[in-house]
């Protein structure tokens, strides 16, 4: 079994997607489950990183899957919050199924909206960058975001994408030990995505996008130690 400290150590940004690869449907809900926060428990009791964040979780999922086994490819949604899938149903387009795929755990709110290919769709929102529709598969992080920033005011802004910075974190270290890779992606183009998923106003906002696939590997980078080990001489204790 590998170590944490092992997974930690070999993360790494992928470059590029091989566009082969592809994920076992057990692994893909596991990678999601881990980014649930789990709001039944007290605060103290979610699982890390979850934990440290003391606002209920406003950020939630727009999938474009291509290549799960057993999984359908095309749109799906994400409620990080289940108390929350209504609302983000509503805010949608209204001729999307919102079923269950199959083998899909009971206590994940993952939802099927749309079956077809998503892939070209997923690059083009995303800037045109092909990791995007590369991957297994690549998310967009939905920000609950109008009603966040009247209650708690504008800077709460920057938390939401505190919240978007843990996901990533999680989605790096669940892609390495699940033997692929992942990258956020900064670049894509929020009114589309919103388009292409049925979100009207402001009640929601894309903030941030992430995909996970087969990296393929760049020979011209080297990997150094990090901390080169240095040999004291007597002086250097004076």
């Amino acid at each position: 079994m590998t170590s944490a400290g092992q997974i930690i150590h070999q993360r790494r940004s992928l470059l590029a997607c091989d566009g082969r690869t592809s994920l076992a449907a057990e692994r893909f809900y596991r990678m999601l489950g881990r980014l649930m926060p789990h709001v039944e428990d007290e605060r103290a009791r979610r699982p890390v990183p979850w934990d440290a964040i003391p606002w209920p979780p406003a950020i939630h999922f727009a999938l474009f899957v291509h290549r799960v086994d057993g999984i359908e490819a095309g749109l799906y949604a994400m409620a990080r919050d289940p108390n929350k899938a209504d609302t983000l149903k509503s805010a949608m387009h209204a001729h999307f199924e919102w079923r269950s795929p199959a083998g899909c755990p009971q206590s994940l709110p993952l939802y099927l909206l749309e079956r077809g290919d998503a892939r070209q769709l997923a690059a083009q929102v995303s800037c045109g960058q092909d990791i995007a529709g590369d991957g297994a598969f690549s998310l967009g992080m939905i920000a609950e975001y109008q009603a966040s920033l009247v209650a708690h005011g504008p800077a709460f802004y920057r938390r939401l994408y505190w919240e978007a910075g843990a996901i990533g974190q999680v989605l790096y270290l669940e892609a390495e030990a699940a033997g692929v890779r992942a990258t956020g992606i900064g670049c894509f183009f929020d009114d589309p995505v919103h388009q292409v998923f049925g979100f009207r106003d402001l009640a929601f906002q894309s903030l941030y996008h992430f995909t996970v696939g087969g990296a393929v590997e760049d020979v011209r980078l080297t990997t150094l130690p990090p901390y080169p080990v240095l040999e004291l001489r007597p002086q250097d204790h004076k």
